[in-house]
């Protein structure tokens, strides 16, 4: 029977120094640069979709869906004007953040992509210093490294997620896969503005090229009655 006690108290000791440790480790943990940010956007959400964040939980809801931003049409609609004035960029994205500017509460995603190949690069480039705002778990940025920012994304307040919807001219890029981008290079090559929208963008599969913009977009047309929508093929007939 002793033995038995020695041995249940030893395990009340053990659990005990356990949850204590617990404790201090916790109680040490300091809040770091991204905790602090993180914090920050949910405040200027929270502030100005509250009455819609406040309805959603009353209704039992775990999401609010906010209309896209507006945007505005392109007028680069052909492989021509790309080749003449843009660039053309196959990437891959290694990254994503979400940034909620105050007071307009605009949520936007950052992306990180890494530049795989330039199958055509623009005359010009401008030299102009990284634009304010990057997000500082996206940098720094190697020589083979850009950033991209859409209008939309999402953040969770008070256990709801709050959804910008991105709009018709913009594309949800997915972490790991490759795109082919129809681009306007900015801020010495680090900022990939896509000029053509998401009638730009195409998802790369091996050689093939999924069209994320409508076919009835004259560039979508071009690349798959020129190109057959296959990258080897496109990458001869731009060079």
């Amino acid at each position: 029977m002793k033995v038995i006690l020695y041995i249940a108290l030893g395990l009340v000791l053990l659990c005990g120094g356990a949850l204590l440790w617990r404790a201090k480790t916790s109680a040490s943990r300091q809040p770091t640069t991204a905790d602090i940010q993180r914090a920050k956007y949910e405040g200027i959400v929270r502030k100005k979709f509250r009455k819609d964040i406040e309805r959603a939980k009353a209704e039992g809801k775990d999401e609010i869906v906010l209309p896209p931003a507006e945007g505005c049409p392109s007028t680069v609609n052909s492989i021509e004007m790309i080749m003449r004035d843009y660039s053309l960029l196959r990437v891959k994205v290694i990254d994503k953040e979400t940034t909620v500017p105050d007071p307009d509460a605009d949520i936007n995603t950052w992306y990180k992509f890494k530049v795989i190949e330039t199958l055509q690069q623009q005359d010009k480039i401008s030299d102009a210093p990284l634009l304010d705002g990057v997000p500082s778990r996206l940098l720094p940025l190697l020589p083979s490294e850009c950033i991209l920012i859409v209008s939309g994304g999402e953040i969770t307040v008070d256990g709801v997620r709050v959804i910008r919807v991105i709009g018709d001219y913009g594309v949800d890029y997915i972490r790991g896969n490759e795109y082919l981008i129809a681009s306007k290079l900015e801020y010495g090559g680090k900022v990939i503005l896509p000029i053509a929208q998401a009638a730009g963008v195409f998802r790369i599969e091996n050689t093939s090229l999924k069209p994320l913009g409508n076919r009835w977009k004259k560039l979508v047309r071009e690349v798959e009655e020129r190109y057959g929508n296959d990258l080897d093929n496109l990458r001869s007939g731009v060079h």
